[in-house]
């Protein structure tokens, strides 16, 4: 069986069905505006969203990871996130707030456990919340992209 995947930016007629899904699972509604959301067709069906939300100039956090489970396994998640990040590059630090049972699949993307960078407050406290809330214990992650190369101009 072949299937068409697609993965882009969401438009901002699309907003309402991008939070519709997050509403769902209870995670933090989106915003059209600030956030840079990603979203996955299946033969132009949409099933699953993701989302890079600018933190400051220099930092993004990752999240927002959603797939319909009827279409689950066929590495959706995998190629909203490859997306994403590839969508990220001008951002220093970008977090990500995956649950434990998750981290591996996170670290194969560059993500890893947080240790030398400072942390914004934002993300401490979004980190605190969702350990609170969730059932899952949810781990700080972080990905540090290279500085853009400077060119000499004469």
């Amino acid at each position: 069986m072949d299937i068409n995947i697609t993965i882009r930016k969401a438009t901002q007629d699309e907003i309402h069905w991008v939070n519709e899904q997050y509403q769902r699972v209870g995670f933090k509604l989106s915003n059209f505006e600030s956030d840079m959301i990603a979203i996955a067709l299946i033969d132009d069906q949409k099933v699953g969203v993701g989302r890079i939300q600018k933190i400051t100039e220099f930092d993004a956090e990752l999240g927002g990871m959603y797939v319909h489970p009827d279409f689950r396994g066929v590495g959706l998640a995998d190629k909203i996130v490859t997306f994403l990040v590839e969508n990220a590059l001008q951002y220093r630090h970008v977090y990500c707030l995956p649950f434990a049972h998750l981290a591996s699949f996170y670290k194969k993307f560059g993500f890893d456990e947080v240790n030398d960078v400072e942390v914004p407050d934002m993300v401490l406290s979004k980190h605190h919340w969702c350990n609170e809330i969730y059932e899952h214990k949810t781990l700080l992650f972080v990905k540090s992209n290279s500085a853009p190369s400077q060119r000499c101009v004469d």
